[in-house]
């Protein structure tokens, strides 16, 4: 059941549902087909060689009190985003990222603009890491940029929604100008994606 538009109706749910929500509903991993996905890990990874990159998604299963709020773009509320990156089914996709079993401070995400997901993506692709050396106009990185979007919500930037955090959120990061995390959830398909991006020198 997608989750395109509010139910304006509905009472917005309390803290103690929203924690609950958060940590019963329904996520399971998604098997990411090999293109574009492969050359995106495989050429961040090699930029980045200190660090690299993070990505998996996860479907959400329907529930009303996750609705209220995923509907409205208010996945930060109530701490909501947190506990959900707390929960075995991410943290066991993501074993690199080292995600703690619950956080001391917030992960520290916030709402940012779908529309720029791939500019950023390209950025990080073209720009790389600490000892990366920028080659050509950027055409490659921003194709391959594109590419991704593509795959992962088929260039519907007005049906996602997007959060960014270049805190330093698990010990997978370094704390340093390279640091970057993508939340974006489709509420389509009620698809959640999680990339993140380090490097150190």
């Amino acid at each position: 059941m997608e989750v395109l538009e509010p139910n304006w109706n509905a009472p917005k749910p309390t803290w103690d549902e929203a924690n609950a929500m958060a940590t019963n509903i329904d996520l399971v991993k998604v098997v990411l087909p090999t293109h574009p996905f492969d050359e995106f890990v495989e050429s961040l990874n090699k930029s980045h060689t200190n660090g690299g990159v993070q990505l998996a998604a996860f479907d959400v299963g329907p529930d009303p009190v996750f609705d209220w709020f995923a509907s409205r773009n208010r996945l930060w509320e109530f701490d909501v985003m947190d506990a959900l990156l707390v929960r075995p089914t991410i943290r066991q996709a993501l074993p690199e990222l080292k995600i703690p079993d619950s956080f001391a401070e917030s992960a520290g995400f916030g709402m940012a603009s779908a529309f720029t997901l791939d500019g950023a993506l390209a950025d990080a692709l073209f720009r790389g890491g600490a000892y990366h050396q920028q080659k050509g106009d950027g055409k490659k990185e921003k194709e391959l940029a594109m590419a991704v979007c593509d795959a992962m919500f088929g260039l519907r930037f007005g049906e996602v929604y997007r959060y960014t955090s270049s805190a330093m959120w698990t010990p997978y990061f370094y704390g340093i100008a390279w640091d970057s995390s993508d939340i974006v959830f489709d509420r389509r398909l009620r698809r959640l994606w999680l990339i993140a991006i380090t490097d150190t020198d």
